[in-house]
C-alpha cells in the first residue's frame, strides 16, 4: 500500500492495507507453519494509526516479531506459537475447567473429553483398528491438544507465568507506560525462545537475545533496557518460587553497547529565541508546555505531570516543585527537586494559572489526569511543532542537553548543575550537551 508523505512523497509499505480510515497489518502465515495455526491462514493486526512514519516503525516491528517467532518454530518442533497457548488456557474455559488444576471437577472434565472422543471416531469413521491406533495429535486441533496437555500436565511454572507473578507484585503494575514497557521486553523473549520452564532458560538462550537484537538492528541501549527489565523478573521469580538456580540475564556483554546511539544536539541561541517568540506568540497550553522546558531543562514528563500546586509564584522567588505523583513518578530519587522559575518558563508558569479553569487541579489536563500522564503524546506533538518552526530534527529532551550547556557557560557549580537537573550523583549529567 502506497503511503503518502506530504503532497509529493509517497512510501510503499508491504503487508498494509487500509479499510476505511483504519489502516491494517497483514502478512501470510508461512505454509510450512499453517498447521501451528489452526484456522488461520494470515496474521491481521490493526495498526492504530494513520501517521506514515509511525505505520512504517510498527510494520518494521511486527514483520521482526514475527519473522523471529517462525524462526524459533522451525528449530523446535515442539514449540507453539504463544497465541495457541493462551488460546489452550482460555479452551477448557468455557466449560467451566482450569489448566493444571486438581479442583476441576470429573463430571465437567468428561464432558470436554465427550468433545475430544468425539472427534477420535468421526476420524476413525468406524474402522476399529484405525481407532486403536489414532494418536491425538491426529485428530485434535493444536489449540484442543494444547489444552488436553495443559489439563492432564504437571503444573510448571514457565516465563508468561513469571511476567504475572512480577506484574502482581509491582508498585507500577497498574500504570499502562510500565505494563507496555514490560510485557514488549518479556513478549520478545517468548517470541524468541518460547514459554519456556523458567528453569529451562539458560545463559546461551540470554545471550541469543542479544544477538538477535543485534542482528534485527535494535539499538544496543534499547537492549540492555529491555535485559534490565527481564532481570528483575527472573530475579523476582527466582525467590518468589524458591528455584536453585543463576540468573541468566546476570552480567551479560552487548557488544559495541552505546557505539551506535546518534549525538543530541542541543539547541543553539538563534533556535531558543525563536522557540521563545513563537510559543508567546501562538499562546497556548501547548505551547506553555515548551516553554517550561526551555528554562527548566526538564523531561517533558516531569512538566506535563503538574499540579496548580506545584507552581509556586507568590512567593518572592517564584518555583516549580518536581516531585512524584500517583499518574506521574520520577526516573530516579534526585529528579525531585524545586526549581527557580525564570525567563520563558516564569512566563509559562504565569499563563497556566491564569487559565486555569474553576475545579482544574493538573497543569495540562490535556496530558495529564488522575490516572495517567500521557507523556509521549505530549511529546510526539511538541517535536512535530518544533521541526516546523525551526527544520531541524531535535526533540524536546535536547532542552535537558541545552541547559546543561547554559549553566556551564555562566560558571554554575556542578551542584546546581545537577540541582536544576535532577541529575543523580553518578555524573549522568557529564553526558548532556556538548563539552569543550
Amino acid at each position: 500500500m502506497k503511503l503518502l508523505l506530504g503532497r509529493i512523497l509517497s512510501l510503499d509499505v508491504r503487508y498494509t492495507y487500509a479499510r476505511g480510515k483504519a489502516f491494517y497489518y497483514q502478512r501470510k502465515i508461512p505454509k510450512d507453519l499453517l498447521h501451528r495455526y489452526p484456522g488461520s491462514t494470515h496474521i491481521k493486526v490493526n495498526l492504530k494509526t494513520s501517521d506514515p512514519a509511525l505505520i512504517t516503525k510498527r510494520v518494521r516491528d511486527l514483520n521482526r516479531q514475527h519473522e523471529s517467532t517462525w524462526a524459533a518454530l522451525r528449530g523446535n518442533p515442539d514449540l507453539q506459537p504463544f497465541s495457541i497457548r493462551e488460546a489452550a488456557v482460555k479452551f477448557p474455559a468455557e466449560y467451566g475447567l482450569k489448566p493444571q488444576s486438581a479442583a476441576n471437577d470429573e463430571h465437567t472434565f468428561g464432558r470436554l473429553i465427550d468433545v475430544f472422543e468425539g472427534k477420535h471416531e468421526a476420524y476413525a469413521q468406524g474402522d476399529e483398528e484405525l481407532y486403536c491406533s489414532a494418536e491425538p495429535e491426529e485428530f485434535l486441533d493444536p489449540v484442543e491438544l494444547e489444552s488436553l496437555q495443559l489439563l492432564n500436565e504437571e503444573p510448571k511454572f514457565r516465563l508468561s507465568d513469571a511476567l504475572q507473578l512480577y506484574l502482581h507484585g509491582h508498585k507500577n503494575k497498574d500504570k499502562k507506560k510500565f505494563r507496555a514497557d514490560t510485557e514488549r521486553a518479556w513478549g520478545r523473549l517468548i517470541t524468541l525462545i518460547g514459554d519456556k520452564e523458567l528453569e529451562q532458560v539458560t545463559r546461551a538462550d540470554a545471550n541469543e537475545f542479544v544477538s538477535r537484537g543485534i542482528a534485527e538492528g535494535v539499538k544496543t541501549t534499547t537492549i540492555e533496557r529491555h535485559i534490565s527489565i527481564l532481570r528483575a523478573i527472573f530475579n523476582v521469580a527466582i525467590v518468589e518460587r524458591e528455584i536453585a538456580k543463576t540468573n541468566p540475564f546476570l552480567r551479560l556483554r552487548i557488544p559495541g553497547l552505546g557505539e551506535d546511539s546518534k549525538t543530541r544536539e542541543p539547541f543553539d541561541n538563534e533556535q531558543l529565541v525563536t522557540l521563545v517568540q513563537e510559543c508567546k506568540k501562538e499562546d497556548d497550553d501547548i505551547r506553555w508546555l515548551l516553554a517550561l522546558q526551555i528554562d527548566l531543562g526538564c523531561r517533558i514528563a516531569e512538566a506535563a505531570g503538574l499540579t496548580l500546586e506545584d507552581l509556586h509564584l507568590d512567593v518572592p522567588i517564584p518555583y516549580v516543585s518536581i516531585r512524584p505523583h500517583p499518574w506521574r513518578t520520577l526516573k530516579t530519587k534526585s529528579s525531585k527537586r524545586n526549581v527557580p522559575l525564570v525567563g520563558v518558563s516564569l512566563w509559562a508558569a504565569q499563563r497556566i494559572i491564569q487559565a486555569a479553569q474553576p475545579g482544574q487541579t493538573h497543569a495540562f489536563p490535556r496530558y495529564t489526569d488522575k490516572n495517567e500522564c500521557k507523556a509521549t503524546h505530549a511529546s510526539n506533538t511538541l517535536n512535530k511543532w518544533i521541526e516546523s518552526r525551526l527544520g531541524v530534527n531535535k526533540t524536546t529532551h535536547e532542552f535537558r542537553h541545552t541547559i546543561r550547556d547554559r549553566l556551564r557557560n555562566v560558571g554554575a557549580p556542578k551542584d546546581i548543575q545537577d540541582a536544576v537537573g535532577g541529575w543523580g550523583k553518578e555524573d549522568i549529567g557529564d553526558k548532556y550537551g556538548l563539552r569543550t
